[in-house]
């Protein structure tokens, strides 16, 4: 059980105190920084979720061209795919598709490759009325299809032709020969094909409708004739939070429309009559596949995270700042032990007081490295050694200090022990201390004695006299 310790990644290493309870150097200016970073961090997050949650962050789209050998357009909804109707511009023109009076007939005729064609009239089909105030006209399903070897083709064809009784129902009536040829006479004659596409709306994750619309002239003389290729999308979406969640739509996405002009007698072998214009409706056999994949949550996330760590950039010199801080801080510190008035002297202006405490910085800064630290205790270890022997120094792993003997009181104890500390070491020799002291345990160093001549020479020295008086006699 051990061995899996050592596979722990919660570990922690241990941190010695700088101070009572600190254990790093922290200061104003990096608080203020934190709290900075912290905050846009945080806001910035805030934002990032919020547009997240919205849909607002656009998803990865891939569009591919896709021809299929054979392609089929199923629509069955509520709206029409296409819808048609007179443009009625003033209120002296009449409806042309009207089922009473009727001047023009759209019929429908589907052309399969396989099956004879059918015909049906628009005017039996549900009728609406358009923003003109006239009828129109559309079919809610359709279905067409395309086959890249020009098999299992099925393609819906639209005329318009001048009103046949063939064509109308018992309750339907055409118009009069005065009537129509007034129609085409007496003013502009325009119609409105109006085609309802779709498209994927990537903030409400819904497929949306939009309205592409054409205009056509109907004349009596020249026919026209229109060919419209609708362009199919199959979207694959992919909206999960963490994992694949993957929803298919197929839609038509696109028309395409290629109009070119005939005469009117072009269909009469077929309709037995003459048609004013024609409009073929195809499928493209060319569809779009749309990949749309939304971002997850880890996306999100590190995209959070690219800004944290520019804004945390700012750590590593505020960090630069707190480090030289806790340098100078430690160091004037430990400088402080050993010489009582190095504050003064650190905070003189004297050119040869600012030397002085350069030099002693300097030197303090090489005792505290490590391998210096273990240097002096080794050195401590080797006195005593020298003095005590090996087998004093071996017999100290069995010593300690029983924290309350048998028979003895704690408390008295302990006052009765900082006594006695007080009245020992009296030895005059050992409360006399010296500059040169500071390294005692350490490896010798030059420029410490140029640091020791300068203040014994200086005429209003800071250091104490009792100090003074002790260079002196060395």
């Amino acid at each position: 059980m051990n061995y899996i310790s050592f596979i722990d990644i919660f570990g922690v290493q241990f941190r010695q105190q700088i101070s009572y309870h600190v254990k790093s150097q922290k200061s104003l200016i990096g608080g203020i920084t934190s709290l900075i970073i912290l905050i846009a961090s945080f806001g910035y997050l805030a934002y990032i979720l919020h547009e997240w949650i919205s849909f607002n962050l656009l998803p990865k789209l891939t569009n591919t061209m896709m021809a299929d050998q054979t392609s089929e357009l199923l629509y069955f909804e509520d709206e029409s795919l296409f819808e048609f109707a007179y443009w009625k511009y003033s209120n002296k023109q009449v409806d042309p598709f009207s089922q009473q009076n009727n001047i023009i007939t759209p019929i429908g005729i589907y052309f399969d490759s396989d099956q004879e064609s059918q015909k049906f009239s628009f005017l039996n089909q549900n009728e609406k009325l358009s923003n003109f105030g006239t009828k129109k006209y559309g079919l809610n399903q359709l279905r067409l299809s395309q086959s890249s070897k020009g098999i299992n083709v099925r393609e819906l064809m639209i005329v318009f032709v001048k009103c046949n009784p063939l064509y109308l129902s018992a309750n339907q009536s055409c118009a009069s020969e005065t009537e129509i040829d007034s129609f085409f006479t007496s003013a502009v004659n325009y119609f409105q094909f109006e085609l309802n596409l779709k498209q994927f709306n990537s903030q409400t994750q819904q497929i949306e409708t939009f309205k592409k619309s054409y205009y056509f002239s109907l004349d009596k003389v020249i026919a026209t004739q229109s060919q419209i290729s609708f362009k199919q999308a199959q979207a694959s979406i992919d909206n999960g939070i963490l994992f694949a969640s993957l929803t298919k739509e197929t839609f038509v996405q696109d028309a395409q429309i290629l109009t070119t002009s005939s005469s009117l007698g072009l269909w009469q072998d077929l309709l037995e009559i003459d048609s004013y214009f024609t409009i073929t409706l195809r499928l493209d056999p060319i569809s779009n596949e749309l990949h749309i994949v939304y971002p997850k949550i880890g996306e999100v996330l590190a995209q959070v995270g690219s800004i944290v760590n520019v804004l945390m950039m700012l750590k590593y010199i505020v960090s630069y700042y707190n480090e030289k801080i806790l340098d100078k801080c430690f160091i004037d510190q430990v400088l402080s032990f050993y010489f009582t008035d190095y504050k003064q002297l650190h905070k003189s202006k004297a050119d040869s007081d600012k030397k002085a405490c350069s030099i002693l910085v300097e030197q303090a800064q090489k005792r505290l490295v490590y391998i210096n630290i273990i240097y002096e205790l080794s050195r401590i270890q080797m006195f005593l050694q020298h003095h005590f022997g090996r087998k004093k120094l071996q017999e100290s792993h069995s010593l300690g200090i029983l924290l309350k003997p048998p028979n003895t009181n704690l408390n008295q104890d302990f006052e009765q022990e900082l006594i006695s500390n007080s009245q020992e070491h009296s030895d005059e020799e050992n409360k006399a201390f010296l500059i040169k002291d500071f390294l005692l345990f350490s490896q010798p160093n030059l420029c410490l004695n140029q640091v020791e001549n300068d203040q014994a020479n200086k005429q209003n020295s800071k250091i104490s006299p009792q100090q003074n008086f002790e260079q002196q006699q060395l």
